[in-house]
């Protein structure tokens, strides 16, 4: 180990790697932090206080662990003025009355808390590659093809640079294959990892069938409202998330089929498609005819139905009433006016790792796990691996060990793995409850939402984990 002059690499440039980056080179300061970056270009630097430019289309939800761990690398979400601000999140269903609505007054915050922010990755990744620049044990190598990884190396490839000279020395000539040797390597690229695969990580993935359209789109008003929406539909939910100056970032998850005929519509079609499915309110529920049943059990089965439909129109409706304070009462979304941006589609998928770490390798991020993105807590998953990571290999050095000694990467990797199935295991299931249209599944998921809506305590809890908190 001791030729390796204190060496970390990390593969892959986008908010996870780059935040990772900017934590250790503050943390080791007699370590070189290299992270290679697939991309040529660096992401732009977009002022904190510019709104008058239209947002870009990748957004990410940020939570409260997130934007704490962010401000640990010098970048202050709270200042910025370029994102969006959520107090409030309403969920409800598109077959049922049902709808479940909280705020940070749930967990006894003050007005001026949120449960989280809307924030551009072109912004984030923009603002850490300028910090990390200032950092002098923080090194960034853009456009790096990384062809091989071991269990203590990174060989990668970097592009011709037609402005270098001819004495460019051969350990760094362009288009020859560079050599890192390193005391950690860290593979944080991404859903499809060369670092995973290269190590040969025992990896579990599972297809939901389903695509994500992601957009960008306008109100009719220039004031943005801070609520976060989601209402599910059998093919999945439709989110629409506040940004700023009247912008909303769109994730609808749906077929794929229903995702094409989405993204290959007219912009005046889709605009009329998002308003009329967003802009429903609850909906009385509807059970199946019974048409297959033999005429006695079809008329018990109708009795039965409309018993079951007056309870539950009937709970809903309590949770309508003013006691209620109008802050927990069902709140219409803006009418969207304007399509703002292309509209790009993503597969969903649900993968998982068996392990996080082999050897001195470890993985963070989509390079570990790969989330249903409706809770929206696939970037605040990664950036919680790497404040653990973190606190792990601290731990460690502290106390005179590697940053690689293997007890605190198995550390890591427990604690993560154990947090990870936990949300994975809710989200799947969610997925699962919401696609299903028969009339038990119904019943049960339009009660339940009711009930939830009507416990504080139930409310509390869904509060604090939307910000990250225990």
């Amino acid at each position: 180990m001791a030729n390796k002059m204190g060496q970390i690499s990390i593969v892959g440039g986008g908010v996870v790697g780059l935040t990772l980056l900017t934590r250790l080179a503050r943390l080791l300061p007699s370590h070189t932090i290299t992270l290679l970056d697939g991309s040529p270009k660096s992401a732009p630097l977009l002022s904190n206080s510019d709104t008058a430019t239209q947002p870009t289309i990748r957004t990410y939800a940020l939570n409260k662990a997130s934007v704490e761990t962010l401000s640990k690398c010098g970048l202050s979400i709270e200042e910025s003025l370029r994102k969006g601000e959520y107090k409030s999140m309403q969920v409800w269903d598109s077959k049922t009355p049902s709808y479940l609505k909280f705020d940070v007054s749930d967990v006894g915050a003050d007005t001026h808390s949120s449960l989280g922010v809307i924030v551009e990755d072109d912004y984030i990744c923009g603002n850490l590659e300028k910090i990390a620049s200032n950092l002098s044990n923080a090194k960034i190598v853009k456009g790096a093809q990384v062809k091989k990884v071991t269990s203590d190396s990174v060989s990668y490839s970097t592009p011709v640079d037609k402005t270098s000279s001819s004495s460019t020395s051969s350990s760094s000539t362009p288009n020859s294959l560079n050599s890192l040797d390193s005391d950690l390597i860290v593979g944080a690229d991404g859903f499809n990892s060369t670092v995973r695969t290269s190590l040969n990580f025992p990896l579990t993935k599972i297809s939901y069938g389903r695509t994500a359209l992601i957009s960008t789109v306008k109100a009719d008003s220039d004031e943005t409202v801070g609520t976060a929406w989601q209402r599910f539909f059998p093919g999945g939910p439709l989110a629409l998330l506040p940004l700023w100056g009247g912008y909303y970032s769109i994730v609808w998850s749906t077929t794929n089929d229903h995702a094409e005929a989405l993204a290959e519509a007219s912009p005046s079609d889709f605009l009329s498609t998002v308003n009329e499915c967003i802009g429903g309110g609850p909906t009385p529920i509807k059970f199946s005819d019974g048409s297959f049943l033999p005429p006695p059990l079809k008329s018990a089965k109708n009795l039965l139905d409309d018993l079951v439909g007056t309870m539950v129109n009937g709970i809903s409706l309590i949770n309508m009433n003013e006691k209620f304070g109008n802050s927990k009462r069902f709140e219409a979304p803006p009418m969207i006016t304007e399509l703002s941006s292309p509209r790009f589609r993503l597969p969903l998928n649900l993968q998982h790792v068996d392990t996080y770490h082999s050897s001195s390798v470890v993985l963070v991020g989509d390079a570990a796990h790969s989330v249903h993105p409706m809770a929206g807590q696939g970037l605040n998953l990664g950036i919680a691996d790497v404040e653990c990571l973190v606190k792990c290999i601290e731990s460690s050095v502290t106390t005179g060990g590697a940053v690689d000694d293997e007890y605190a990467l198995e550390r890591y990797s427990n604690e993560r793995r154990k947090e990870v199935l936990k949300m994975m295991g809710g989200i799947h299931a969610l997925h699962h409850v919401f696609k299903e249209e028969n009339d038990l599944v119904l019943t049960g998921r339009a009660l339940g939402m009711s009930l939830i809506n009507m416990s504080g305590t139930a409310k509390r809890s869904l509060a604090r984990a939307a910000m990250g908190e225990p």
